[in-house]
């Protein structure tokens, strides 16, 4: 048996990270091979790059990813030699384009998206949303496996440790700490970027002991940083991006982090960044989403209603961490690390990966052992 595995995000990213995690779990005797999207060069030049890693057959494809120019291929692969392929995805795909693009390039790529799951052998859902839009959207098989967080990078540290990360970042250590991890990119059709909310929030604040904390890149992060008064500046931290290692550091700093959807988009995904707060023993607040209710409530709160950037929401939020006390504070970290543990441990969603690719490949029960952490056989990359 041979599989192929494409990261349509390229080497380095989360994707690359949940690839190799995941295929860690099957049968050892599975010949895989991994090919990771070139992302220095141009759509055309790396679908044809795909265009001949599918030249020859392949028992399955499995590819982490929506991107076009590799799933245009494999459509193709699938009409023209019937190369059977599986689309693991943590977005609407149309979704994402109406509410970052507009409805006439969402509409477009919701072509795509029907097309893409209409012609695979099955569809790897980060959240059951997105596993039942797949399903209506064509999908022959689905499956649910979410965004997993690995325990042995995110972990809570000890209280020692998390007031010298604060102590290195300038922060108080008896501050209220809320933040957030992600890409700044300035949507100007939503006049907001990830974590916009922060500084609109730190103005207006009531209490003194409480800081914010910003983790990422973009061409939001300049807006974000001009908006904030000079008068508060000290109880906001923009730390640029940050390699994994300081980003589990970032996350231990906080108390709180903000995760924060909205349109389409939001209905239906989980930001990748959700296990990996919970696992670190940070509940986050969250807009009131389905999966919010299915994956977070016990480790979080509920945001008011509204687009993160509507005055009233930015209100709400404020009055809300003004009266927030400790002792809710400290339950709901304990119960974050819980969340995460039941519901994105690789040892709890790798198995629902294991089987639907063993059933895939046509491998019966007794044709592979089930499993264990402790059973995992490494597979080496394969250029």
């Amino acid at each position: 048996m041979k599989i192929l595995c494409i990261g349509t995000s390229g080497k380095g990213s989360q994707d690359e990270r949940r690839i190799y995690r995941l295929t860690k779990w099957l049968q050892a005797d599975i010949d895989i091979t991994y090919y990771f999207i070139d992302r220095s060069k141009s759509k055309i030049e790396s679908a044809k790059d795909i265009r001949r890693v599918l030249n020859q057959p392949w028992d399955l494809v499995y590819q982490e990813g929506t991107g076009i120019a590799s799933g245009a291929n494999l459509i193709l692969a699938s009409l023209l030699r019937k190369q059977p392929y599986v689309v693991s995805s943590g977005d609407p795909i149309a979704g994402f384009f109406r509410t970052t693009k507009g409805n006439l390039i969402g509409n477009l790529f919701e072509i795509y998206e029907h097309l893409l799951y209409r012609f695979s052998a099955g569809f790897i859902g980060w959240t059951p949303y997105l596993t039942g839009v797949a399903m209506r959207m064509g999908a022959p098989k689905a499956v649910t496996v979410e965004g997993a967080v690995a325990s042995d990078i995110f972990y809570p540290y000890s209280q020692e440790r998390r007031r010298a990360i604060r102590q290195k970042l300038g922060i108080s250590e008896d501050h209220l700490v809320c933040g957030v991890v992600g890409s700044l990119i300035w949507v100007p059709r939503q006049s907001y970027c990830y974590g916009y909310e922060l500084g609109e929030i730190l103005q207006r604040v009531k209490r003194k002991d409480i800081s914010f904390l910003v983790v990422g890149d973009g061409d939001g992060k300049e807006r974000m940083e001009k908006a904030v008064p000079r008068e508060l500046r000290d109880r906001i931290v923009f730390t640029g991006r940050l390699p994994e290692s300081e980003v589990v550091e970032a996350m231990n700093a906080m108390d709180i982090g903000f995760v924060t959807l909205f349109g389409e988009m939001g209905k239906y995904r989980l930001t990748t960044k959700l296990p990996e707060y919970l696992a670190c023993g940070v509940p986050v607040a969250m807009n009131p989403t389905a999966a919010f209710y299915d994956y977070a409530a016990q480790g979080g709160w509920a945001l008011p209603e509204g687009h993160p950037s509507d005055r009233e929401f930015l209100d709400r939020c404020a009055v809300w961490l003004d009266n927030l006390g400790w002792q809710e504070v400290n339950a709901k970290k304990a119960a974050a690390v819980e969340v995460a543990a039941k519901s994105f441990d690789y040892k709890v969603i790798a198995p629902k990966f294991r089987d639907f690719i063993h059933r895939l490949l046509d491998l019966k029960d007794s044709d592979y052992i089930q499993a264990t952490q402790s059973e995992i056989t490494p597979i080496s990359q394969k250029n």
